[in-house]
């Protein structure tokens, strides 16, 4: 028995391949593109892949105060959905989904480097097939009149596309501190994200790549970290100022200050403002528990006609959970982010700055709830200094004591 759980522990093949059956299963669109034996597939690998982290989770029998959190958010919003009929059953799904990862980075913390490999694998090569499947099919995306919304290989609808480039690219940075050569993927996968989003001119998250790369050309480490600060104040300033407000922003001297003058853009975000205060509106009705993980349909019945969800993820959110999930989701990124300043090395700040960009870009969309949850699951486990390939028994005492 001790043999089979040092191998487990051990084993860089398990984590590897479980990861990336989940990454395959979170990242790539089988369904919208219409390849329902692959999406089946896609399915059935997450659903092994969560028995296997069930496994691990109750081998170890240990949870962090975080993984507690994310599972209190997941679980609710379950049993709100239950309550209320929503649509539970996929919401079900996005709970093997999200417990899988939290369950594979808690048990292979010490290999938080072969999950961030995998993970790093799957995005390259689904990103490199995205710009083939752009190239050879322009029609999806050259003419505006006649651009697709749907079929990407990337999230299905191309507005979905940035989360996954950013996370993708995110875990090219963090390749680069277990081997130099790992720049050999970085560069071209950044060229072909930039290269796919000019494409199909999804404007939020090219704007917000670009600001990626500006702030990753910063050396001083002192700008660098009052820029990552600004980030957040300007975030928290937008959601409250901007989004709170809703079609109502054009009575508020101070947001339309803010947005006209000093952001330069118009009141309506392209016909957003209306979402948000529908959301505000329907949001009133259940402020405490919300409707539970409700469809595009419901969306598009309750809401506004003009699109099939709030454009942003805390509304939507807020939608979903009311006040209870707003009050766990702000819970989980505090100790994702407080973790990260704990360390404060390079790649902690890249992670913070990485996060910020990520929440410029849910102002104007709602990700989906488990891609944003990987990324602050991959900025909890971050053992920065402590995270070593080969460590020894000093280190990984370390390691195991850095939270």
């Amino acid at each position: 028995m001790n043999l089979l759980r040092f191998d487990i522990q051990q084993s860089r093949l398990i984590p590897f391949v479980a990861i990336s059956l989940l990454t395959t299963h979170l990242a790539v669109s089988f369904f919208d593109m219409e390849m329902y034996s692959a999406s089946y597939a896609a399915l059935a690998g997450m659903s092994l892949t969560f028995l296997v982290a069930l496994f691990l989770l109750i081998r170890k029998k240990t949870l962090y105060s975080f993984d507690f959190v994310v599972l209190l958010f997941i679980f609710i919003l379950e049993g709100i959905s239950l309550l209320n009929g929503t649509d539970w059953k996929n919401w079900l799904y996005s709970i093997f989904a999200i417990s899988s990862y939290l369950f594979l980075f808690n048990f292979y913390k010490e290999k938080y480097h072969i999950l961030v490999l995998g993970i790093l694998f799957v995005l390259s090569v689904a990103t490199y097939c995205q710009l083939y499947q752009c190239i050879t099919h322009p029609e999806m995306w050259l003419i505006e009149e006649e651009k697709n919304f749907h079929g990407f290989i990337l999230g299905g609808n191309y507005n979905g596309m940035g989360i996954r480039f950013i996370i993708a690219l995110t875990m090219g940075i963090l390749s680069l501190q277990y081997s130099k050569w790992f720049w050999l993927n970085l560069i071209p996968l950044f060229l072909c994200s930039f290269a796919i989003l000019l494409m199909v001119r999804s404007m939020t998250s090219l704007s917000c790549l670009s600001l990626l790369l500006i702030f990753f050309l910063i050396r001083n480490q002192r700008i660098l970290s009052l820029g990552i600060a600004g980030i957040y104040i300007g975030v928290l300033l937008f959601q409250t100022l901007v989004c709170f407000s809703g079609k109502g922003i054009e009575n508020n001297d101070l947001a339309t200050w803010f947005v006209i003058d000093i952001l330069g853009k118009d009141l309506t975000f392209t016909g957003r403002t209306e979402l948000w205060d529908a959301s505000i509106r329907i949001f009133a009705d259940s402020p405490i528990w919300g409707y539970g993980f409700v469809d595009g349909d419901w969306f598009i019945a309750n809401m506004s006609s003009r699109a099939a969800g709030a454009h942003n993820f805390i509304l939507n959110t807020m939608v979903y959970g009311g006040i209870i999930l707003l009050i766990l989701y702000f819970t989980i990124i505090f100790k994702s982010l407080q973790n990260l300043l704990r360390i404060n090395d390079i790649y902690a700040k890249r992670l913070l700055l990485i996060f910020g960009v990520i929440s410029i870009m849910m102002l104007f969309e709602a990700y989906p709830t488990p891609l944003v949850f990987l990324l602050l699951t991959i900025m909890f486990y971050y053992p920065g200094p402590y995270q070593q390939l080969n460590t020894n028994p000093c280190d990984r005492q370390q390691l195991r004591n850095y939270k």
